[in-house]
């Protein structure tokens, strides 16, 4: 991969790519032809994390999907379409940056969500974090979109746009019946000709837009955070990046965070709630512990 990489020299966006052998990287390309590797990507998948599947099968089913014998071309076409697929989705649902940023002299006050007196109800996020749902279902609530959501694969399938879900519909709670069991056959028949999607992906903005500038009420308190992986999502948008650039390097509370990114405090808790979502995001209740 490397020789290939340096045949196929930095893409048509800017994006020069490396390769590294050790966690933290952007994509995982993981040899699916073998039982362990195919059983590595199904348990990261499921994770949500970013994983390319390496395989002379035509039958494999995944979002990103590398044939072999490897081509220098099409191993980079991949990873620019992956940088593109990211670009595009944030942009469809991201809020504007505030005009300006102003930093309070005093703490700032963070604001909890509130969360409903039924435990069996949740937001769309809360319920994709606690994996409720451990088979595939279909979302079958008034108002939302028909989304199918396999946890098993790491996939959801959904025909419309991000757009189309908007942040209300996020911050409503939902009874975990809402998720109604699908059949392996009639998941195969709704997924026929519906693009598959990483699950990561829907978890990063249900996280995102479940509660405009209020925390996840598990991140209030005397906690500190550090991400173990900053979230693809991430990194396709600026203001998200810097913070995750702050955060994988060290643990910080919500007022370190806030005075060293200088973020608005609106984007900072959308942040944290979408990397908790996610799981990338360690939580720390001890304020003078020194790691994790």
């Amino acid at each position: 991969m490397r020789s290939l990489l340096n045949l196929a020299g930095v893409g048509s966006s800017g994006t020069a790519w490396r390769v590294i052998e050790t966690d933290g990287g952007d994509v995982t390309v993981i040899d699916v032809d073998c039982e362990a590797g195919e059983s590595r990507w199904h348990e990261l998948a499921s994770d949500g994390a970013d994983v390319v599947a390496l395989s002379a099968r035509s039958d494999f089913s995944a979002e990103f999907v590398l044939r072999k014998p490897l081509r220098p071309r099409e191993f980079l076409d991949l990873l620019e379409n992956w940088v593109a697929r990211r670009r595009s989705v944030l942009e469809e649902v991201l809020p504007e940056p505030p005009a300006e940023v102003v930093l309070e002299s005093e703490p700032v006050k963070w604001l909890g969500m509130e969360t409903p007196n039924d435990p069996d109800r949740a937001t769309l996020a809360e319920h994709l974090r606690r994996r409720t749902w451990r088979e595939p279902v279909i979302l079958q609530a008034e108002g939302w979109p028909r989304l199918v959501i396999d946890p098993g694969s790491g996939s959801w399938y959904y025909e419309g746009s991000m757009a189309d879900m908007a942040p209300e519909r996020l911050a409503e709670s939902l009874p975990a019946s809402a998720g109604r069991p699908v059949s392996s056959r009639e998941l195969a028949e709704r997924s026929a000709h519906v693009g598959r999607r990483r699950l990561s992906e829907l978890k990063w903005f249900a996280g995102l837009g479940q509660s405009r500038g209020r925390l996840h009420p598990d991140l209030l308190g005397p906690v500190q955070f550090m991400l173990t992986q900053a979230p693809a999502e991430a990194m396709a948008n600026e203001r998200f990046a810097g913070l995750a650039r702050i955060l994988i390097r060290a643990p910080l509370g919500l007022e370190e965070l806030h005075a060293r990114s200088g973020e608005a405090q609106e984007s900072i808790a959308a942040f944290l709630n979408a990397c908790y979502t996610t799981g990338r995001l360690l939580v720390n209740r001890s304020a003078r512990a020194a790691g994790f």
